[in-house]
């Protein structure tokens, strides 16, 4: 799987890298003072502070209902997005060049805001760790590096030049999902529960 997934994002890459001018970026700086999450929705801020190597190729952020998915950001090095969703449950995935999708379930409260953490793992993708509120993990507000997180990452918003990759990707990007989904049942309820973002997940900053 992680050379599969290594090859379909070279193929991606090149694609993308064809003589001509260079295409189009896929996000661009989103011009938003962050505000306080409305009374009836939540508000979820996807953050990808890593390293210019590791970010260097741009990861589509999904949500998923079933077969059907839906883009709502592409990020990379340094780069967050702020989505509003309607409370309950959701299920989210990330997409790092068409290789096997990482999925995260979420159940989360209107009027609430929570914070989700993009994860390299090296040859397989971008992973989505739901950052808690209180606890020793790693993946929560008690990690020093939570404030870093936060003040390095700068707001995006996908262009549309965005869809129109997913659009011409769209073959790819649904094997990707499907082999997403299927690990994603493979995994043991106690490492499901590890990848869930909770109602009580909610952080106050």
């Amino acid at each position: 799987m992680k050379l599969r997934s290594l090859i379909a994002l070279t193929a991606i890459v090149l694609a993308g890298c064809a003589s001509g001018p260079p295409p189009a970026p896929l996000f661009a700086d989103a011009a938003l003072t962050l505000a306080p999450p409305p009374a009836d929705k939540a508000q979820i801020i996807f953050l990808d502070p890593i390293n210019a190597i590791q970010g260097m190729f741009p990861v589509g952020l999904y949500e998923v209902q079933g077969k059907e998915r839906t883009l709502l950001a592409e990020l990379a090095s340094h780069t967050k997005s702020v989505q509003l969703v309607a409370p309950g449950h959701h299920v989210f995935a990330s997409n790092f060049g068409g290789g096997s999708a990482h999925i995260m379930e979420a159940d989360v409260a209107a009027g609430k805001r929570y914070y989700v953490l993009l994860r390299f793992i090296y040859a397989n993708g971008m992973q989505l760790r739901p950052i808690r509120p209180t606890g020793p993990s790693d993946f929560s507000v008690a990690n020093k590096e939570f404030p870093e997180w936060v003040s390095i990452t700068r707001f995006v918003e996908k262009t549309p030049a965005a869809d129109e990759h997913d659009r011409k990707f769209s073959d790819a990007l649904a094997r990707s999902q499907a082999d997403g989904l299927a690990d994603w049942a493979k995994k043991t309820p106690a490492q499901r529960a590890e990848l869930t973002l909770n109602v009580g997940d909610a952080i106050d900053r």
